[in-house]
């Protein structure tokens, strides 16, 4: 697929050769594989999968027909210098105004266009170009449709972003069809956020939240972090394992074990007491030396994005238990080495990790000469018995210079030493080198490809032992591809623990080191200290725990696994968000724990709290673009639909729920066309579904969601995840949620946007907004929704019923609780 760079440096390629042909009175058949051929492929980027030639249908033979998914396009090929009859200076016109003067042509293309159901064509001589659609699905005559006209090589020349743009592979994948024929955009909207004087302020926050934001952080944020010196305990404590992590431990330890070379004074492996035994059988069997080393296989550790890769490794590598073991781990943060470059070039990583290795074991005195010179000891003797012999022997102080000048050669070459390290320790300290290479799974495909191969070269040069993450889309999708394909890897998968449990872990481990007097000191972004006193916090974390878990509040752990799980970083991250948000009132939780009776029902947290403070943060009105809850009512660029997420949605729910997981999949391109015969255009539904992705409402077949896409595969397959599921059956339709994406969806009817602009509360300094005045905007915006219902085609209404009715139906029971109260 080409871009317009390379394109119009091709059609000028194309022109300069065409002279060669000036003489040739060319035939139909010349004319195709001679120009229309190079015109396709060279310079309008198709490729020879998308191109059928030859067709027989029951009007005859057509000459080209080209397709992509949900794009199709007749192509009439007549000989090269016969004209076809265009009015001159014209950039379009009708079918009607050139039908007289071209009938015999548009008369066969359009045959061959309704025998095939195609209903754009494309008329050429290899020199002029009439591009049309040749019938219409909405009973208006086709010949009042309008061509776009090129009416030679000077006038595409001219206007050659116009022709690329409506018939290049890429511009019609991208525009999702012809965009010449695209209606003018007339629409009009606004939202009520935008009529907000003070849309991005923030509110205020009361001290005592602000003062335990950085305490929040570091319970709920990662338990492992490469910035900051590392709480082994806190690691080993709040690590949740799981069968299949505890499966993978302890083979992944086995093969290291398998490895290590056999002495009768190797240091005993101090480790996990279940496998002390299995690991000193392994030891002492293994008959295995320097000279016949066979190189481990690195181990590849998959997950979803968030599940937990990380902290398996560190929990598994980084803990006291092997400080005196056989294997010495480093572990290198790809994104902390990234910080300094934007490529990984092996030569760099040894750098770095020779760097740590220095830093993380200076008693091993690894850039000593006298170490240096054991490392080395081989070529130094070789070169003592040779080029350095008389030195030796007569000059020690030459002698000294080409050793200390050998030393410094050999150790600049950093992958090159770090080599030769490796088999020092194997061979002199009886250690194996253990690098970790963490994150690699955060930048894209190249990257991590080239480490991945980086793994496996340092493994087989060196034998030392190599761990590398990578998420589980890009490896489930390569594994049968270059490079993966051609090196033997240990892979384990990492799968997410139980929220319940990670949370639990967490708030119960720093109640238990929290002392009762006293104060706690964290530290904010800023890096100052915040001093709070002990008993306010144990009091806030009591209150959490104990309306955390309790069953009447299980609805806001259901929307952590609906909306997040298996990425419990995500989980993390929108849990410590609604602990974080200005819209949490912490005082409020912990008076109400401090003056709690004993026995008495504990506090719930309600879902409209969560969801709003996890919706707004700390601003006082909603924004989808920065928001943690996503707006299904947005529609696509130069659209008015606010449905077409429900109607995707609504389809693979039914999907799911008729035909069970196994079935849940739906293919793109069926969808594609299912909704092109309602009438939307490829780019509106490509949008849409893009966004759909995006914001982990649907997946794909391939295990792809945590790749980032640059355009569209659609040869794939989509399903419904748990997330999008949830948004279509509970959230799109409570009070909650509707009162909080209607400020920023944006109203196409001037009258409707006036009613709810004009019921919507403003908010005071504390985030409050008035309740009544909210009931009554949400009704207003229901109503603005049930007007786009109404004008939604006969077609989608017939298959997909009113979707405004379906919201109403889940707010029904909102209403009649809240207007209870007020």
């Amino acid at each position: 697929m080409s871009n317009i760079d390379s394109s119009i440096v091709n059609f000028q390629n194309f022109r300069e050769n065409i002279d060669l042909y000036k003489g040739e009175d060319l035939n139909e058949s010349d004319t195709r594989s001679k120009l229309i051929d190079s015109l396709l492929i060279k310079v309008l980027g198709w490729e020879e999968s998308n191109i059928r030639r030859e067709g027989k249908v029951d009007s005859g033979y057509f000459d080209y027909h080209v397709s992509a998914p949900g794009i199709n396009l007749i192509i009439e090929a007549k000989r090269t210098f016969s004209d076809i009859l265009i009015p001159t200076s014209h950039h379009q016109a009708k079918i009607n105004s050139l039908y007289k003067s071209n009938q015999e042509l548009f008369d066969q293309i359009r045959g061959y266009s309704v025998d095939k159901g195609i209903q754009y064509g494309l008329l050429t001589n290899g020199r002029q170009f009439i591009l049309c659609k040749l019938f219409n699905v909405d009973g208006s005559s086709w010949k009042e449709n309008r061509c776009l006209i090129f009416d030679g090589h000077d006038d595409i020349e001219r206007r050659f972003v116009e022709f690329y743009e409506n018939l290049s592979q890429h511009s019609i994948l991208s525009n999702g069809g012809f965009k010449y024929d695209f209606p003018k955009s007339t629409l009009s909207s606004r939202t009520v956020v935008s009529t907000l004087i003070d849309r991005d302020k923030e509110l205020v926050r009361n001290d005592l939240s602000a003062a335990l934001t950085p305490l929040i952080e570091r319970i709920f944020g990662e338990i492992f972090s490469e910035e900051s010196e590392n709480d082994m305990e806190l690691i080993e404590r709040c690590f949740v394992e799981n069968q299949e992590t505890k499966k993978n431990r302890l083979e992944i330890e086995r093969l290291f074990a398998d490895k290590a070379p056999q002495l009768s004074n190797v240091v005993p492996a101090v480790n996990y007491h279940s496998i002390r035994k299995q690991i000193n059988h392994e030891i002492n069997s293994d008959e295995i030396n320097i000279k016949n080393l066979i190189p481990p296989k690195p181990i590849v550790i998959v997950g979803s994005k968030g599940a937990g890769k990380s902290t398996f490794i560190n929990h598994l590598f980084i803990s006291d238990d092997y400080t005196d073991s056989d294997h010495l781990p480093i572990y290198l943060d790809l994104r902390k080495f990234f910080n300094s470059g934007n490529s990984l070039e092996p030569e760099n990583v040894s750098k770095e990790i020779l760097i740590l290795i220095n830093d993380k074991f200076p008693e091993l005195e690894l850039y000593s000469a006298t170490i240096l010179k054991r490392v080395y000891f081989r070529e130094i003797r070789e070169n003592d018995m040779g080029i350095w012999q008389h030195f030796k022997e007569h000059n020690n102080e030459t002698y000294q210079e080409k050793l200390s000048d050998y030393l410094t050669q050999v150790t600049a070459n950093k992958l090159e030493h770090l080599v030769a390290l490796n088999r020092y320790f194997i061979r002199e300290r009886r250690k194996r080198l253990v690098v970790i290479i963490d994150n690699a799974d955060q930048y894209n495909n190249q990257i991590q490809e080239n480490a991945f191969l980086f793994a496996h070269s340092l493994s087989r040069k060196s034998y030392c032992g190599t761990i590398i993450s990578l998420r589980e889309g890009y490896y489930y999708k390569w594994r049968s591809s270059p490079p993966f394909d051609a090196y033997e890897s240990n892979v384990y998968h990492i799968t997410a623990p139980k929220y319940s449990e990670v949370l639990q872990r967490r708030i119960d481990y720093t109640l238990e080191k929290i002392k009762i007097t006293g104060n706690t000191i964290a530290y904010n972004e800023q890096g100052m200290n915040v001093t709070i006193p002990n008993q306010a916090v144990i009091e806030f974390l009591s209150g959490l725990k104990n309306s955390l878990f309790s069953e009447s509040n299980s609805t806001l752990i259901d929307y952590l696994n609906y909306t997040t799980y298996p990425n419990i970083r995500e989980g993390l991250k929108v849990f410590k968000q609604f602990l974080i948000s200005g819209h949490t009132n912490v005082s409020d939780q912990i008076v109400r724990e401090r003056f709690r009776l004993v026995g008495q029902t504990t506090q719930t947290i309600p879902i409209h709290e969560f969801v709003k403070a996890i919706g707004l943060n700390n601003k006082l009105y909603y924004d989808s673009e920065t928001s943690l809850v996503n707006n299904v009512f947005i529609p696509s660029t130069d659209s008015d639909d606010h449905f077409l997420s429900l109607y995707i949605l609504s389809d693979l729910v039914n999907r799911l729920e008729a035909g069970g997981v196994i079935n849940k999949y739906l293919s793109l391109n069926e969808l594609h066309e299912k909704f092109k015969s309602f009438g939307y255009r490829n780019n509106i539904i490509n949008e849409c579904i893009h966004r759909l992705l995006k914001s982990n409402l649907i997946d794909t077949d391939e295990q792809l969601s945590d790749i980032e896409w640059d355009s569209l595969p659609f040869d794939c397959n989509i399903a419904i995840t748990s997330k999008g599921y949830y948004y279509y059956r509970e959230l799109c339709g409570r009070f909650h949620y509707l009162d909080l994406v209607l400020q920023d969806t944006p109203v196409f009817d001037v009258t409707s946007f006036e009613n709810i602009k004009e019921s919507f509360p403003l908010s005071d300094t504390n985030g409050k907004r008035n309740l009544q005045h909210r009931v009554q905007t949400v009704k207003n915006f229901i109503e603005y929704l049930k007007m786009k219902d109404t004008s939604q085609p006969a077609q989608i209404t017939f298959n997909y019923g009113k979707i405004s009715d379906y919201i109403q139906s889940i707010l029904a029971s909102d209403l009649v609780r809240i207007e209870s109260r007020i």
